[in-house]
């Protein structure tokens, strides 16, 4: 894990809404394959992400709220997909090269270093942004960086 604390820019977002673990891989397929089919999954400005809502530490798995969202392009206006956007924050922004049932455990040590580096969470949206496509890792890890918006401790 590498783990740095940055000030992010807004992000103007298309989000394809969730609820449920279970109905996270889908909305993310949804969007990915919409971008596929609008040729835009080549721009190096495109980020696919998820918007946590709500935490699975408080929240059953089945109702946790999400986004799966896409960076805004004008060619991907579509019905299913909602414009919102993502402040600019102070974030923590954990590095992570893990498996796909290693993402729990990742954000359990990123709060972990926030609690015990003079943290705490500013009530903003957490959210991780994926760097690739796990299925064609030679070792099917995922690349993706985790963001908590944070306000340091008084």
């Amino acid at each position: 894990m590498k783990v740095s604390v940055q000030e992010t820019s807004e992000l103007f977002l298309f989000a394809n809404p969730c609820v449920g673990a279970e109905n996270l891989s889908a909305a993310l397929t949804k969007v990915v394959h919409l971008a596929m089919e609008k040729g835009v999954m080549s721009d190096p400005q495109t980020k696919i992400l998820t918007i946590f809502h709500d935490s699975f530490r408080d929240t059953p798995a089945n109702k946790v709220r999400m986004s799966a969202c896409i960076t805004k392009s004008k060619v991907l206006e579509a019905p299913f997909l909602d414009p919102i956007s993502v402040n600019a924050a102070t974030c923590i922004i954990g590095d992570f090269e893990i498996g796909i049932h290693e993402f729990s455990s990742s954000w359990v040590s990123l709060y972990g270093w926030m609690n015990a580096n003079g943290y705490r969470p500013s009530g903003q949206d957490p959210f991780e942004i994926y760097h690739n496509d796990y299925q064609s890792h030679p070792e099917k890890k995922c690349l993706v960086s985790m963001y908590i918006p944070v306000n340091q401790k008084n």
